[in-house]
């Protein structure tokens, strides 16, 4: 039997544009609470979650508004286009701050308001697995240690009756590149080998899908790619 989301709250971070965006407007529209954690005015909880400060203050107002979380959806993040030595060691820490940290944080804070039947959905990218040039390895480093600390959080939240998953998106057209300085000629080059990226709502739906899947049925891994990218 598929599950039903109408009653239950749900927790999306970096909810007011792009991924997240898509994946608060596809939970309530079918029925969940859902509590938005974003950099900008529209968020349920606004807060910049690159700032350990604004983590810990964040978890302590979903803590205030959830009795308990039945989803939490870790979307936000950050990509650059800068090699390794370019990015320098204040850029590095500043992007595991934002794409693996606040991940951890998020959910090892609210980790025991997670019912059993619940979920925990990080959202990583096919960069982990392949980086596709030494300008985009920084972020497929965080994004790598990401998949690992969600490894981490299965074997302990499993037994719990949790579930957890990866979710790996490739080319989205989403206002995330938009922000990525250096990265416009480049993006042009893509889209002529993929004219056609994935919609934010392509990966919404592969959420929604996620959280509809039988209680018995965990699905650990997920890889979403549009057609032409190939890894």
């Amino acid at each position: 039997m598929t599950q039903t989301l109408a009653g239950k709250i749900a927790v999306v971070t970096g909810s007011t544009s792009g991924i997240g965006a898509a994946v608060a407007r596809s939970l309530a529209e079918r029925g969940a609470t859902v509590i938005g954690v974003g950099r900008r005015a529209g968020a349920t909880i606004t807060a910049d979650l690159a700032d350990p400060g604004a983590r810990a203050r964040a978890i302590e107002e979903i803590a205030a508004r959830a009795p308990h979380v039945d989803v939490l959806v870790n979307n936000a993040g950050e990509a650059v286009y800068a090699s390794p030595l370019e990015l320098g060691a204040r850029g590095w820490r500043a992007l595991f701050e934002l794409n693996c940290l606040a991940a951890v944080e998020l959910a090892v804070g609210l980790a025991p308001r997670i019912r059993r039947g619940g979920h925990l959905i990080n959202v990583s990218s096919v960069t982990a697995r392949f980086a596709p040039n030494a300008r985009f390895a920084a972020y497929a480093a965080t994004k790598g240690a990401l998949d690992r600390v969600t490894d981490a959080l299965r074997l302990e939240l499993d037994p719990l009756g949790v579930h957890v998953t990866s979710i790996a998106p490739g080319l989205v057209d989403t206002p995330l590149y938009d922000k990525v300085e250096g990265f416009a000629a480049t993006r042009e080059r893509i889209a002529r080998q993929v004219p056609r990226w994935l919609d934010a709502t392509d990966v919404a739906d592969a959420i929604t899908w996620i959280l509809s899947r039988p209680a018995h049925v965990v699905i650990g891994e997920l890889v979403l790619m549009p057609i032409g990218q190939g890894r």
